[in-house]
């Protein structure tokens, strides 16, 4: 049986490290609980890095985000994948939390899109933060059920499927 996990935290990299700070404790209210910081180190396949500052923001769920402001001049390069398609989706408790959330990042100079409607389950907006980082603050309407997941294994049954066949 698989060892059961749960999200710790994601890391992505600041091209400026105040305005994330900025936007990530006060527009979004995560808080600053740790950091780590190197001088010089070695990644997992034997690289040398440069310095680092590796910062943590907790959400209220206590996963965090976390960033690396590296020390060194670097274009970022892009991968190829639709810029929609990766994002972060943080969960607000109801849908005037949602509305109050886009307020206060609207109240610091963020563009917010929204809200967009998921088929009745979800009610998002979205933003992006200072590193292009693309936001998604959603509501949950419901609790996922067995229908559901019943559901998902159709559609993704059924998306193999027509891939293959080359439908989509």
């Amino acid at each position: 049986m698989p060892v059961p996990v749960a999200m710790n935290h994601l890391a992505y990299q600041t091209l400026d490290l105040p305005a994330t700070h900025a936007f990530w404790t006060q527009a979004v209210g995560a808080k600053l609980v740790g950091a780590v910081r190197q001088q010089s180190a070695v990644t997992s396949s034997g690289e040398e890095m440069a310095p680092f500052l590796h910062v943590f923001y907790e959400l209220a769920s206590g996963e965090c985000i976390a960033f690396f402001d590296v020390a060194k001049a670097y274009e970022p390069v892009p991968d190829g994948l639709e810029w929609w398609a990766r994002h972060i989706a943080l969960s607000v408790d109801s849908a005037e939390d949602l509305a109050a959330m886009a307020e206060q990042l609207r109240a610091h100079g963020t563009e917010v899109r929204g809200p967009v409607d998921h088929d009745g389950l979800w009610l998002s907006v979205y933003c992006f933060d200072p590193n292009g980082v693309h936001v998604e603050i959603t509501h949950q309407t419901r609790a996922l059920t067995e229908a559901d997941a019943d559901e998902a294994q159709a559609m993704y049954d059924t998306w193999l499927a027509d891939r293959a066949a080359g439908r989509v």
